[in-house]
């Protein structure tokens, strides 16, 4: 279960940057919701605040550029021509 818990840590503070930033200014906040270790705590008390800021920034950039893609794509085989300023319509909006 915990190795599960590290996971959906690490997932959550690369795809929402406010649990990021509560993780890197209290971690003992934002952990206390899970079931670790204390050998996984540390580990997660150590991760560099930095290189996950930019690994979250470069995922979020292709990301976009792949719905940019996908978006353009479908419009030129007509089967996403729904689109607002690049966006497919049946996504939620932020994507």
């Amino acid at each position: 279960m915990t190795q599960q818990a590290v996971e959906s840590i690490i997932g959550k503070a690369v795809m929402d940057g406010e649990f990021r930033e509560v993780l890197f200014a209290n971690p003992d906040e934002a952990l206390t919701d899970y079931s670790l270790t204390d050998e996984e705590t540390v580990a997660l008390k150590s991760v560099d605040a930095e290189t996950l800021e930019s690994f979250a920034g470069a995922l979020d950039d292709r990301i976009s550029k792949s719905l940019a893609q996908w978006a353009y794509d479908g419009d030129s085989l007509g089967i996403g021509g729904a689109t607002e300023g690049g966006i497919p319509q049946h996504l939620p909006e932020g994507f």
